[in-house]
């Protein structure tokens, strides 16, 4: 019986696409969606010139695109699925495979980047489940996507000495200057990595517990977590959040700040959010800077994750009390979550007080928390200009030898510092 026999089972309607069996010292599978992506060969060549690492790699590449597929689209694949074809004739060795797959004829109903992410993803799970390894690691990485040389043996290394892993997220940049693309696209990419940095770095101060980045290229799960936690999504969009964040509550999960993924800075229409939507948002608008949350909205969250415990064994009337006293944007989504019921059913399930504080931010988890933030957003506080909400951030955080007048682009670099681990507090 192999580890994730029982997950395999039952997804319907799959089986292996390779027959050769892996090596035996696989280690990580690298799993690349790709649709219409003409310049996918460019992500392959970053991943062929890393340093080998001790364990073996494989790269999972699934072309796709759903069976109503417009003609245009349909003849992109075909191209990109035969110059990879050529490119992997001349790029395969023990230590670094690469095997393509083609998913050009999808259901339409659920073709999408979900289910080519989870079509390679339970393929990787395939080929750990045939050699019994559930400790090798499947990779999230995208078709526009590079990464530094390091990227396998610092994944490797940081593993082998955090051996209860399930999970983790890789650092990241964006490229911010250049000429691949128009000025307008760096300066709204700066703006867009701004808001993800700054609100991964607000929700780990106002102490949630499962704050991390959850960009589709750059995050990684042990084989036995993926299948235990029944594999990755089929939705159209957001799959790697959705997916995520049933991983990062098992505990073990980590950052790796010591390699570098660099996804594409491009604007898309393809999906309804994420980088390429956000782009795409910012030039066709007038604004100058992008908006994000209120620093007010943050604050309200860590009026509330301060005394968590208090709220352990507590009485209904006891609860409600404690709400009227947090500020009303969060009395008011609480009420309307039900919380004081929700919580009565998480005493009623927890022996101890530290099982309680789980079961809470289990409950009002990071989908909750987005909600609450658009909540806060839409009734409370206006979102603000991405730079002055940083530099309101950095001042509330206490972070020190920041110039009085500071650019987007200098607060980007202050950002990158300390989720590297090198700012200054």
């Amino acid at each position: 019986m192999g580890f994730a026999d029982q997950y395999l089972s039952k997804q319907k309607g799959i089986s292996p696409y390779f027959t050769r069996l892996p090596a035996e010292r696989l280690r990580f599978v690298v799993v690349i969606p790709a649709y219409c992506e003409p310049n996918l060969t460019d992500a392959l060549i970053s991943l062929w010139n890393c340093t080998r690492p001790k364990g073996y790699a494989e790269v999972i590449i699934v072309v796709n695109s759903s069976e109503k597929a417009p003609q245009s689209v349909i003849d992109a694949n075909l191209t990109t699925l035969h110059n990879v074809a050529e490119w992997i004739k001349e790029h395969n060795e023990p230590a670094l495979r690469f095997l393509l797959i083609d998913k050009t004829n999808m259901p339409a109903h659920d073709a999408g980047v979900g289910l080519a992410r989870k079509t390679g993803m339970d393929e990787a799970l395939f080929r750990f489940n045939q050699i019994s390894n559930p400790n090798g690691f499947i990779l999230s990485f995208d078709a526009d996507s590079h990464c530094d040389i390091n990227y396998f043996t610092a994944i490797e290394e940081t593993t082998s000495r955090n051996p209860a892993v399930n999970g983790f997220t890789i650092y990241f940049e964006h490229p911010v200057s250049g000429n691949e693309f128009p000025e307008k696209v760096y300066r709204g990419i700066i703006d867009y990595e701004l808001h993800l940095r700054y609100l991964n770095q607000f929700l780990r101060y106002t102490g949630f517990p499962f704050a991390y980045h959850t960009v589709g290229s750059c995050f990684g799960v042990r084989a036995d977590a993926y299948a235990e936690q029944g594999g990755m999504n089929k939705r159209k969009a957001g799959e790697d959040f959705y997916f995520l964040h049933k991983i990062i509550p098992l505990g073990h999960f980590i950052d790796i700040n010591c390699t570098r993924v660099i996804p594409s800075p491009r604007s898309s229409d393809r999906v309804p959010f994420g980088t390429g939507a956000a782009v795409s948002k910012y030039l066709s608008s007038d604004e100058e800077s992008m908006q994000t949350y209120a620093p007010e909205c943050f604050l309200a969250l860590q009026s509330l994750f301060q005394q968590v415990q208090k709220l352990y064994k507590g009485k209904p009337a006891d609860i409600a009390n404690m709400i009227r006293q947090l500020p009303k944007p969060l009395q008011g989504y609480l009420h309307d979550q039900d919380a004081i019921e929700a919580i009565g059913e998480i005493n009623a399930n927890c022996r101890t007080v530290t099982t309680f504080i789980n079961r809470f931010f289990r409950w009002f988890d990071a989908f909750r928390i987005v909600k609450y933030l658009n909540y806060a957003s839409h009734s409370y506080f206006e979102q603000i200009p991405v730079r002055e909400a940083v530099v309101r951030f950095l001042d509330i955080a206490g972070f020190k030898n920041l110039p009085e007048t500071v650019n987007k682009y200098d607060l980007l670099m202050v950002l990158r510092e300390i989720e590297r681990g090198n700012g200054n507090q």
